[in-house]
Parts: structure tokens; C-alpha cells; sequence
């Protein structure tokens, strides 16, 4: 087994062009172009050397017939050079070309055919529930039946029963066929709702994701928590957050100090595992030069809860659902309001002293990754820069002018929640697969998704010349320029007491 991040290369795409290419070809192509720039600057330099005049001594005469004089040969090499490696890149960025507009085409027909699917089921819905009725029936009195007899433990064991072969299995819910068709589904919910009301399936595409983007992954969330919150579930709470450790225990005084980061690799390792005990929020403050404001790096953690209930931890299973209901800069729909988690971390960036005008590079993983994006979207922070690693962020806003990379993992079906990827935008969007296939670790539901599997990747994006990736890198390095760090970690609760 080769571990995470080896399963493939990485296919880049996006910052602000429509090239979908491995990041070796985009960078071969970056080569040749700096070679055919630096070749025809060097037959400018021979132009002027040949224009130079010898007075008050006769011109020297630049033929084949002078001795030592290659320069005439010297610049035909040249030309040949700068003809050849100019039509080289080309030929290269004109196949990338060609392969993201199939790829665009593929995403808009997939689009289309889910929406079509989509409405056909909402159409279909009331014949579907009313045919599911008896077996609905039978199952309800069945479960009541074997609680009564033996307690939660049939219903408990069940469950228990298929966590355990997802997890002995990983290769289903990492199969990268299963991750792009729930991609599709997820976005075609909303399609699904407008058949249900018996709108005309034009109307689907002009409201949905494929149209005005007026209904689509948020619009659908936002009404799951409208149904279930009635119940107690998936309910947003105050939050607030504290200082702590590394472990999770009450900060001590001491200032710790980090160097700042040198690429993606060093960037994901900062960002805190996923526990229910530590903090999930780390802060990175570098001082400015005279005069200038101090620059931050915010790191945030996924999922570290799956209580529906909301009594926990803000990075809870109410705010994955609460975050894709809000949608871009964090914000629900109606007064659903940001999700816990989002609040939670501003909440500590302005107890850490974050100020508007001071750069900020957030970074998460997951739930984070979302985050992430949504603080640049907010406009609220001075965003320079933002990395999210398999977050569902498809969905989302990218401001003109921040730097943002996003990794995918092909194999990983949590980003495939964020539904279709937008069209063409600033982000530099980083897919790979984490493991060939067959190569998946049993033992784990969704290997793919692990911190760990996204740490490799971004050590392989370090080794990557892409010309993306490589001004991201310039733009992290201008944030931590006046390193070392001062370095605060963080922990968010939820407030549900008086």
C-alpha cells in the first residue's frame, strides 16, 4: 500500500481560468514560456549588440564571413528556441483547454440529468410515500414490538451492525463514481422540492444551481432544519469560547511561539485534530514592521461531535447542517442565522485581538474548510488567502482577489455534500485520489476524508512548480514574513443553560 495522498496526481484547475491539467503539465507549460520569454530577451540583447556602431572606426560587419562571428548563428539558435518551446506551451495549454471544457460539459449535462431525475422523484413523491405507507407501517410496529421485548438493543445493534461494515468496507462510500453521483443528488434536492409543487421543470432549472442559483444546497438545508428543529433537533445555541492547551485544559500564561509555515504541507499539520476534548481553533499572530498591522493565521477543525441535539460543542453534526443552510459569508437563509461553529470562530479571533484592516489567511479541514471560506466571503476580515482542505465549499463565494486553494479528494465523499462545483472563479481547486483503487485502509468509514490523507496531499502540493500553487506559497510567505508567532489555541462550547 502506497498511504494517503499517493493514489494519484494532482489535477489542478480554476484561479481565474477555464485550464484543467495534472499541476506537472501546467508547470511544464509555465517553463517553456519562461524559456521562450528569456530566449527572445536574449535576441533582443544581440539586436542591440548588431546596432551597435564602431566610430569613428568603420560599423563591424556582422556576417558569417567574420571571424568569431557566431552571433549570427547564436541568434538563429535562439529563434529556433523561442519557436519551439513557445509552440510547445501552447500546445499544452490548448489541451488543458480542451479538457476543461469537456470536463464543464460533463458537469453541466451530469447537472441537468440530476435536476430531470430530481423532479421527476419530488413529481412522483406523494404516489411514493403513499405506496411506502404499509412496509413504513410494518417497520414502526415491528421496531415497537422488539423495544418492548428486548430493549434498544436489536435497533442499537443494528445500527452498530452497519457502521461496522462501512467500516470493514471503505471502498463504497470511497468509490469516486459513489462520490460524484452524491454530488449530483445533493445538488438536485431542490429540483426535487419544485416537482413536489408541481412548478414546470423549466422553473427547476432557472431557480436551481444550473440557473439563477436562487434555490440549491443551502435553500435545501436550510429547510431540513426548518422541519427538524420542531423536535429538538439540529437546534443553533449561544456559543461561547476560552483559551486553553494544546489538550484542552485551562491556558498557561506562558506565550507560545511558532515559525511560520512553509508551505500547504506545514499548513495542514497546524490544524487541530478533530476531538471532542481539545480545542478546535488555532491562531497564529505575526507582528508587522513599523507601522503596518499585525498578520494572522487562523487554523480550524472539522467535525469533532455528531450529537444531533446541540447541547455539546459548537463542531457538532447542527453546525454541518446549520453551515451548508447558511451558505455564503455565513449567514442563513431567512433567521436561521450563522451556524455555531462559524460564530465560534470569530468569536475567538476577536478575542485574540484580530482587527479589520490586519491580513488574515484562514485555513480548515472539513467543517473548517468551510468555515474558512465563509470568513473570506464575509467581507468582515482583511482576507488575504484561504486553504480548505475537503470542505464543502462548491457551494461558495470566492471575493475577487483572495488567494484561495481548495483540496479535494476524489475518493472522499464530504466535499460531494457542497453539490456542484461553481463555474469559473479565483479559487485554484486541487483534486487527487487518496487512494488507488483497492487500497483503501479497512477499519475507517471514509479514509479519504481523514486529516492525516489531506496532510499528504498538501506535502505533495510542496513539491509542485505549478505557477497556482506557487503564488499561494508567495502569498502565506508575505503573511509570515515578521515570524516567529505568537500562538493561541482555542475551544468553543455551546451555551444552552441560563
Amino acid at each position: 500500500m502506497r498511504g494517503p495522498g499517493s493514489g494519484e496526481g494532482l489535477l489542478i484547475s480554476g484561479g481565474g481560468g477555464t485550464l484543467v491539467a495534472t499541476d506537472a503539465v501546467l508547470a511544464e507549460a509555465a517553463v517553456l514560456r519562461a524559456l521562450q520569454t528569456e530566449s527572445e530577451s536574449w535576441r533582443a540583447r544581440l539586436a542591440r549588440i548588431r546596432a551597435l556602431e564602431s566610430s569613428p572606426t568603420p560599423a563591424v560587419r556582422w556576417t558569417d564571413a567574420d571571424p568569431g562571428l557566431g552571433i549570427l548563428r547564436t541568434d538563429t539558435v535562439l529563434a529556433d528556441i523561442s519557436e519551439r518551446s513557445r509552440a510547445l506551451a501552447d500546445a499544452l495549454l490548448t489541451a488543458a483547454e480542451g479538457y476543461g471544457r469537456v470536463e464543464r460539459v460533463v458537469e453541466r449535462a451530469s447537472g441537468v440529468a440530476g435536476a430531470w431525475l430530481g423532479y421527476l422523484v419530488g413529481r412522483a413523491a406523494p404516489l411514493m410515500i403513499l405506496g411506502a405507507l404499509p412496509n413504513l407501517a410494518a417497520f414502526v410496529l415491528g421496531g415497537l414490538v422488539s423495544r418492548a421485548l428486548f430493549g434498544d438493543s436489536v435497533a442499537g445493534g443494528s445500527l452498530a451492525e452497519v457502521a461496522a461494515w462501512f467500516q470493514a468496507n471503505p471502498g463504497v462510500l470511497s468509490d469516486p463514481a459513489v462520490v460524484a453521483a452524491v454530488r449530483v443528488l445533493v445538488s438536485s434536492a431542490d429540483d426535487a422540492a419544485v416537482g413536489a409543487l408541481e412548478l414546470p421543470f423549466p422553473a427547476a432549472l432557472e431557480l436551481g444551481d444550473e440557473g439563477l442559483g436562487l434555490l440549491g444546497v443551502s435553500s435545501v438545508a436550510g429547510a431540513a432544519l426548518l422541519l427538524v428543529r420542531p423536535f429538538g433537533l439540529l437546534v443553533e445555541t449561544p456559543v461561547s469560547v476560552h483559551r486553553v492547551t494544546e489538550t484542552g485544559s485551562p491556558v498557561h500564561p506562558a506565550v507560545l511561539a511558532a515559525l511560520p509555515p512553509d508551505g500547504f504541507g506545514e499548513l495542514a499539520r497546524r490544524i487541530p485534530d478533530a476531538r471532542a476534548d481539545g480545542p478546535q481553533i488555532r491562531i497564529e499572530r505575526y507582528a508587522g514592521n513599523a507601522g503596518s498591522p499585525p498578520s494572522w493565521i487562523v487554523y480550524v477543525g472539522g467535525t469533532a461531535e455528531w450529537d444531533p441535539t446541540g447541547t455539546g460543542q459548537p463542531f457538532d453534526l447542527t453546525s454541518d447542517v446549520a453551515g451548508a443552510a447558511a451558505g455564503d459569508a455565513g449567514s442563513g437563509p431567512g433567521n436561521l442565522g450563522p451556524s455555531g461553529s462559524y460564530r465560534a470562530v470569530v468569536e475567538a479571533m476577536h478575542a485574540a485581538g484580530v482587527q479589520p484592516q490586519d491580513p488574515v489567511l484562514p485555513v480548515g479541514h472539513s467543517l473548517g474548510g468551510q468555515i474558512a471560506v465563509q470568513l473570506a466571503e464575509s467581507g468582515e476580515f482583511n482576507t488575504v488567502g484561504v486553504a480548505s482542505f475537503g470542505g464543502p465549499t462548491a457551494a461558495l463565494s470566492i471575493p475577487a482577489g483572495v488567494e484561495a486553494v481548495t483540496v479535494e479528494h476524489t475518493d472522499d465523499i464530504v466535499p460531494a455534500f457542497g453539490g456542484m462545483p461553481p463555474g469559473v472563479d479565483d479559487r485554484v481547486l486541487v483534486r487527487s485520489r487518496a487512494f488507488a483503487a483497492g487500497e483503501a485502509p479497512a477499519g475507517q468509514a471514509l479514509p479519504a476524508h481523514s486529516l492525516t490523507s489531506y496532510q499528504a496531499t498538501a506535502r505533495l502540493m510542496d513539491g509542485s512548480a505549478e505557477p497556482n500553487l506557487l503564488r499561494f506559497r508567495d502569498t502565506l510567505a508575505g503573511v509570515g514574513a515578521t515570524g516567529p508567532a505568537e500562538v493561541t489555541r482555542w475551544r468553543g462550547i455551546r451555551v444552552t443553560g441560563p
